[in-house]
C-alpha cells in the first residue's frame, strides 16, 4: 500500500516534465493516467476506509471480548475463593469426624470389653445357677434318704449361708468330754456314710461344736481340741464307711460359733454338735470371681 500524499505531487511532477509542445494525444494518455491514479488512490481511500472500519469493529468486538473475559475471571476468582472456604470447612468437618471415629472407636472398644466381661459374668452366674440347682436337688434326695433319720431325731438338714449342713446332736455321737463314738453313734455314722459316698463328686466339712463350759484336761487342754478331735473321729468313721478321703476334711471350733445363747442347759446342748457341710464348688466360686 503507497502513501496518500504522494499521489499530488506525482501528478504535479508529470504535468512540469511535460514539453510545451507535446501532442495532444500524448498529454490526453496522461490525463488518462491521472485519471485512473485519482481512481486508485478513491479505491485504495475506500479500501483503507473499509479496514479502518473493520479494524475498529474488530478492536470492538476483542474490548467486549476481553470484558467479558475480565468479568469470567472475576468469576472464577470468586468460585475459587468459595471452593477455598468449602474446602476448609470440609477439612474442618473431616477432622471433626475422625475425631468423632477415633471415639466411637474407643467407645466400641470399652463396650466390647464390657459386652465380654458381662458375658463372662452370665456363664458364671449361669454355673452359679447350675451349682445351686444341684445343690437343691441333693439337699431334696437327701431329705429323702435321711427321713427316718429325721423322724427319729438323730439328725436335721437344713441350708445354712447356701451350705448344705447335716447336724448329729452330740447326744447321738459322744458321751460328754469324750472324742469316742459310740454304738449308736457309729450306726447312725453309718446310714449317713451311705449316703455321702454315692454323691463321689462332692466334699464336705465335718465340723466339730462346743458349748461354753470349760474343759482342761491332758488329752483336751480346751473346747478347741475336744470339737477338732470329735471332727476328725467322725471322719475317720465316714471314711470306713466308704466316703472317699479326698472328699473330707476336719475342723473344731469349740464354743465359738454357737447356735443359741447358753444360758440353759437346753441351749447349751444345742450348741454340742457336729455339722456335716457340704462345701460349695470351688471351681463355679473361682469362675463367679470376674474382675469388675
Amino acid at each position: 500500500m503507497r502513501p496518500t500524499h504522494s499521489l499530488p505531487l506525482l501528478t504535479a511532477v508529470l504535468l512540469l516534465s511535460l514539453p510545451a509542445c507535446v501532442k495532444k494525444g500524448t498529454h490526453q494518455v496522461a490525463l488518462d493516467d491521472l485519471a485512473r491514479a485519482r481512481a486508485g488512490q478513491d479505491t485504495l481511500r475506500e479500501e483503507m476506509d473499509r479496514e479502518r472500519g473493520e479494524r475498529e469493529e474488530r478492536e470492538a468486538e476483542l474490548r467486549t471480548e476481553a470484558a467479558a473475559l475480565q468479568r469470567r475471571i472475576a468469576e472464577l476468582e470468586q468460585e475459587i475463593a468459595r471452593l477455598e472456604r468449602l474446602h476448609g470447612q470440609a477439612e474442618a468437618r473431616f477432622g471433626e469426624a475422625q475425631m468423632e471415629v477415633d471415639r466411637l472407636e474407643v467407645l466400641l472398644n470399652d463396650r466390647g470389653t464390657e459386652y465380654r466381661r458381662l458375658q463372662q459374668r452370665l456363664q458364671s452366674l449361669a454355673a452359679i445357677e447350675r451349682e445351686v440347682r444341684e445343690r437343691n436337688q441333693i439337699y431334696e434326695d437327701v431329705i429323702g434318704r435321711f427321713r427316718s433319720l429325721i423322724d427319729g431325731g438323730r439328725l436335721s438338714v437344713a441350708i445354712d449361708r447356701g451350705r448344705m449342713v447335716i447336724q448329729l446332736p452330740q447326744d447321738i455321737l459322744f458321751q460328754s468330754g469324750s472324742a469316742t463314738i459310740g454304738a449308736d453313734g457309729s450306726q447312725t455314722l453309718g446310714e449317713v456314710a451311705a449316703v455321702l459316698a454315692d454323691l463321689a463328686d462332692r466334699t464336705f466339712q465335718v465340723e466339730g461344736h462346743t458349748d461354753n463350759v470349760p474343759i482342761s484336761t491332758a488329752r483336751f487342754p480346751s473346747n478347741w481340741e475336744l470339737s477338732s478331735a470329735r471332727a476328725l473321729s467322725v471322719v475317720r468313721l465316714l471314711v470306713q464307711n466308704g466316703v472317699p478321703p479326698a472328699n473330707l476334711s476336719g475342723a473344731g471350733y469349740g464354743e465359738f460359733q454357737p447356735k443359741a445363747s447358753n444360758d440353759t442347759p437346753d441351749s447349751r446342748r444345742l450348741n454340742r454338735r457336729i455339722e456335716i457341710v457340704m462345701l460349695p464348688n470351688l471351681d463355679v466360686i473361682a469362675a463367679a470371681q470376674v474382675p469388675d
